[in-house]
């Protein structure tokens, strides 16, 4: 059913108004069709230059993800690109990290997100961006790794494709282990720890090993 949503349907359903984007960053909020519920993302009054030089790529970028990645359980199903200046991606009702206790994260939640990464790279995507507490949703007990903006593929060469999925990939590896510090210090592996002694050569803050 909501394959037949428009972008006035999108418009005329607006429950709620998240964030009025600021240069080069969409509008979002939240719209209402036929009994489900959507974030919208909208350059779609935008001026003229932003909305073509940067909206239409940034959201044609987004759609293409999750019309690749579609199946990966941990993302959004549903999803329809609106316009060229529009996407509408189903709305998870769920907590993001932030607001979620230490005793709701065990080793469960954590496998689930470490798969969520593993089946990204293996389609030679990365994400960049999970370091954001609020792009990974726990529903229920479920996770789900939202808002692929951000997502990125090298494109059809093969070799240096997957050398830049490895190395782009160590942002979200450290995302993951990042919460299994946190959250789960018993699921750190060997590999995870020689990660660990790299990134804190780095970074003026030592993560504990």
């Amino acid at each position: 059913m909501y394959r037949e949503m428009t972008y006035a349907d999108a418009v005329s359903g607006v429950e709620k108004h998240i964030t009025k984007g600021r240069f080069a960053k969409a509008d979002i909020f939240i719209a209402a069709y036929r009994g489900q519920r959507f974030i919208v993302k909208d350059f779609g009054k935008r001026g003229v230059w932003e909305r073509n030089l940067i909206g239409r790529i940034v959201i044609g970028r987004e759609s293409r993800a999750y019309e690749v990645l579609a199946g990966i359980e941990g993302l959004p199903a549903r999803f329809k690109r609106l316009s060229p200046y529009a996407l509408a991606i189903e709305y998870l009702e769920g907590r993001d990290l932030g607001g979620v206790e230490r005793h709701e994260i065990g080793p469960g939640v954590i496998r689930q997100f470490e798969r969520i990464i593993n089946d990204l790279h293996e389609r030679g995507w990365v994400h960049l961006d999970l370091q954001r507490r609020s792009n990974i949703l726990l529903v229920n007990d479920r996770v789900f790794v939202v808002d692929l903006a951000s997502a990125f593929h090298p494109g059809g060469v093969p070799l240096i494709g997957r050398w830049l999925v490895r190395l782009l990939g160590f942002a979200d590896r450290l995302s993951l282990i990042k919460m299994k510090t946190i959250f789960a210090p018993e699921l750190l592996t060997p590999d995870d720890r020689r990660l660990i002694r790299i990134r804190n050569r780095f970074m003026p803050t030592n993560w504990e090993l």
